[in-house]
């Protein structure tokens, strides 16, 4: 991790769309430092005035709270506040909400017609992911006897 990185992600709050401590406000500024820091992620990318962004917002929040911390996390990004982030992400090439999967920072996937909170948690909750690898051991080999 970048010695930059644990200050940069000092600033992230949650999404005051979104209203719930376990999704997390992304800018272009923290973007790409916040997902490779997660195992997985799902990102909601949105526009506050979206009737249907609106409709999705409880079923993804209840997702958040409901989903086991351990398998990943929830994430939005305003595209009204972030036009070239969403861009960038392919969000508008869709109607909002777009929903996408991260790992590691690597895209994964897009899912569409996710209509529940089921279907949000299954989807960071069954997300396999590489492990991070372990520092290596930077002295002289250890020899083992038995």
């Amino acid at each position: 991790m970048p010695p930059f990185a644990p200050a940069i992600l000092k600033r992230i709050r949650p999404d005051p769309f979104l209203s719930c401590p376990r999704v997390s406000e992304l800018e272009e500024t923290v973007f790409n430092t916040f997902l490779s820091e997660q195992n997985v992620s799902l990102v909601m990318f949105y526009d506050p005035n979206c009737p249907e962004c609106q409709r999705s917002k409880p079923h993804f929040v209840k997702a958040a709270r409901t989903a086991d911390k351990e398998a990943g996390s929830f994430a939005a990004v305003n595209c009204s506040k972030n036009p070239d982030l969403c861009r960038q992400e392919g969000a508008y090439r869709r109607k909002l909400p777009v929903f996408k999967l991260y790992a590691r920072g690597q895209y994964v996937s897009d899912h569409e017609n996710v209509l529940d909170y089921h279907s949000f948690k299954k989807v960071v909750e069954n997300t396999p992911f590489f492990p991070r690898p372990k520092p290596r051991h930077s002295g002289p080999p250890v020899i083992e006897h038995q």
